[in-house]
């Protein structure tokens, strides 16, 4: 009988994009598997088209007594055989005993009691994805590809076929490259007016057409930061999740804090460079030859200067892949990595 497999890994957006690869590693493993995935409602934004779940359950702070004894019913009338929790802290390591799951696996903790075996954590950080590999291999789940999953649809590059018809610039053969400015957390964002000189920098130097990343709440940062340049920039248009995925693949370079839109940049598979001050970048980028990322001990120690080295020695691939995209003109379908 194929096994019955719980992934858990409640919030936020970005740490549920980068368990999706462990998630393709078991169902590449397991492919008659029932692999459900346990998250917060946000994960329904970027799990709802994924095809290795075959389930996903979701909770919600604001769910009413009567709400969290129907998804504690439903997790244990699945008789799980196996729980992997990727998250360990206390919400996610009392739903992961409650299940009743046979075998439950987590990181070291303070909540070992609630799991039937442990796993060591690695000696030193590294990228959130191969630290979620390290504990599917030690459950003998072979684990090698780090590619993101962010499944869109046709449909989705809509907003992108619409800028092509309404924008030469963005028409045009000129590297697009997209500024992302925004966090929720003002010590996670690079100063604004380093956007603006950066932006004016790329359209001067780089000939770029330069864009501007937005979410809800967000529009008034985005229109501040075009205020400061001196050239002209242009805003991207308002986007889902699975749109920006579809806008992000077929643009050439992603620049912008470490934030939701950057982990969908790299789900995209193109170039992008991660800002991180407070954040570890060894933890949220890949750091390869596509993913690049500069870390200070705050925002502000990050220099412009230091910005337009790194973009500098990335400018012959992200040249090349512009001209890949070019030719292979406007990317309207996602193919499963």
């Amino acid at each position: 009988m194929a096994r019955r497999i719980l992934v858990i890994q409640l919030r936020q957006l970005g740490d549920i994009i980068l368990t999706t690869p462990a998630v393709r590693a078991i169902r590449r493993h397991e492919p008659d598997a029932q692999i459900d995935f346990l998250s917060h409602k946000m994960g329904r934004l970027v799990l709802g088209q994924n095809p290795d779940i075959d389930e996903l359950l979701t909770y919600a702070e604001s769910d009413s007594f009567r709400q969290q004894i129907a998804l504690i019913r439903r997790l244990r009338e699945k008789r799980y055989d196996l729980a992997i929790d990727f998250m360990y802290n206390p919400r996610s390591a009392f739903l992961a005993w409650i299940s009743g799951s046979r075998q439950r696996v987590a990181f070291d903790s303070r909540r070992n009691l609630a799991y039937t075996e442990v796993v060591p954590k690695l000696p030193q950080s590294d990228y959130i994805v191969r630290e979620k590999f390290a504990l599917l291999k030690a459950l003998g789940i072979p684990a090698e590809d780090e590619r993101l999953i962010l499944p869109w649809q046709p449909q989705d590059a809509a907003v992108v076929q619409a800028l092509q018809e309404s924008s030469e610039a963005f028409r045009s053969g000129r590297l697009r490259i997209v500024l992302s400015p925004t966090h929720r957390r003002q010590e996670r964002r690079w100063p604004l007016e380093r956007y603006a000189a950066l932006a004016d920098y790329l359209s001067e130097s780089w000939d770029a057409c330069v864009i501007w990343l937005w979410g809800p709440g967000e529009e008034e940062l985005v229109a501040e930061a075009m205020r400061l340049c001196r050239q002209k920039t242009m805003k991207a248009p308002p986007t889902n999740f699975s749109e920006m995925a579809a806008f992000l693949a077929n643009v050439d370079l992603f620049i912008g804090n470490s934030n939701g839109p950057s982990h969908v940049a790299v789900s995209a598979q193109i170039n992008s460079l991660q800002l991180h001050g407070p954040t570890l970048a060894v933890t949220w980028c890949p750091n390869n030859e596509a993913h690049q990322s500069i870390q200070a001990r705050s925002m502000q120690e990050i220099s412009l200067k230091q910005v337009l080295h790194q973009l500098e020695t990335m400018r012959p691939a992200i040249e090349n892949f512009n001209a890949a995209r070019i030719k292979k003109g406007v990317s309207m379908s996602w193919e499963y990595p």
